[in-house]
């Protein structure tokens, strides 16, 4: 039976600081990927079969640094911050035993991690691996065990420590983008004006007035996307302030990556429902919300958030998806 005593969810929270110091090998169609092959991740060989991929490399496999080698793809190639959906495999370079997979194994009572949802060129070797990537890629990235899983991973019980190298396998399935994408719309009075660093994130410069008393949606970029529907699942990246203290609450932003919701009052505040529902594809909303349509119940509220405090959200509403499986 396989165990899998390193959670995936450590990949998504895994050590920051890994920027390539090398050169890009070349482009792949003409997009530059972060992280270099080399020769380790050459060594890997990857056929695509139905289900989980047959992987081989010999072992023990050593990596000097991360490497990334990309094959495949038939669409066009992402920029960094857009979004990549991919199922993997990860193996110990020392041992060739699999670590952990989003693939179910044949006859096993092992349930099988949640595929990847990431945001491409970050900071972290799986974020710069799959730069370049396109719907059908395969990458290949060796790297090590404690870069991939982050301070202290290790298992005794499968001969894992910190410092052996991790090959990693991601299948990618999909991609999104990274921020809305449309036509600029005029601020509003009242409303804080919006700028945008170059890889999309929000700046707000608040008006120096109250609130405005009733919820107040403002378009600061149409999108040319579907309408949203109530009870829709949604990619998004926001920033949530607190009105009054001009403070940030909630950020998918400072995660480092958009998240899915589904649109609807069971699992939303019903001002940011009000927001997202009808706006197209791509859009990006401003929104000031009064507390009666907010976090209205003292219980449920979070402590950075006083009574009668309003909230203001820029939302990117970037795709319509499915939540990520196995």
């Amino acid at each position: 039976m396989r165990t899998r005593p390193l959670m995936i969810a450590a990949l998504l929270v895994a050590a920051a600081g890994l920027t390539a110091c090398q050169a890009p090998a070349g482009s792949i169609d003409g997009c530059m990927p972060t992280l270099p092959a080399g020769a380790a991740s050459n060594q890997v060989s990857v056929e695509q079969t139905e289900g989980a991929p047959t992987v081989d490399f010999e072992i023990p496999l050593v990596t000097d640094g991360d490497q990334a080698t990309l094959t495949g793809g038939d669409a066009d190639r992402i920029e960094d911050g857009d979004v990549v959906d991919a199922n993997y495999v990860v193996y110990s370079g020392k041992t060739g035993m699999i670590i952990t997979s989003s693939y179910p194994e044949p006859g096993s009572d092992v349930p099988a991690a949640e595929a990847l949802r990431l945001s491409a060129g970050g900071d972290t070797a799986l974020s710069q691996a799959v730069s370049c990537a396109a719907p059908g890629s395969t990458v290949v990235l060796t790297t090590t065990i404690e870069s991939l899983f982050g301070p202290g991973a290790e298992s005794p019980e499968m001969d894992i420590a910190a410092a052996d190298t991790a090959v990693v396998v991601l299948d990618v399935t999909g991609t999104h983008p990274g921020r809305a994408e449309g036509n600029a719309r005029p601020g509003q009075q009242g409303m804080p004006a919006i700028t945008l660093a170059t890889d999309g994130r929000p700046g707000v410069t608040f008006p120096g007035g109250p609130a405005p008393a009733e919820l107040t949606v403002m378009q600061s970029i149409e999108g040319t996307g579907e309408p949203v529907a109530e009870g829709d699942s949604v990619l998004l990246h926001y920033t949530g302030i607190v009105w009054e203290t001009e403070e940030v609450f909630d950020s998918s932003w400072e995660r480092g990556a958009p998240t899915v919701m589904t649109i609807d009052d069971a699992n939303l505040i019903p001002g940011f429902v009000d927001a997202v529902v009808g706006q197209p594809i791509g859009s990006q909303v401003v929104v000031s919300i009064p507390q009666e349509l907010g976090y209205n119940d003292a219980a449920t509220r979070p402590a950075t958030i006083q009574e009668g405090d309003h909230l203001l959200f820029v939302i990117d509403i970037l795709d319509r998806v499915e939540p990520v499986a196995g």
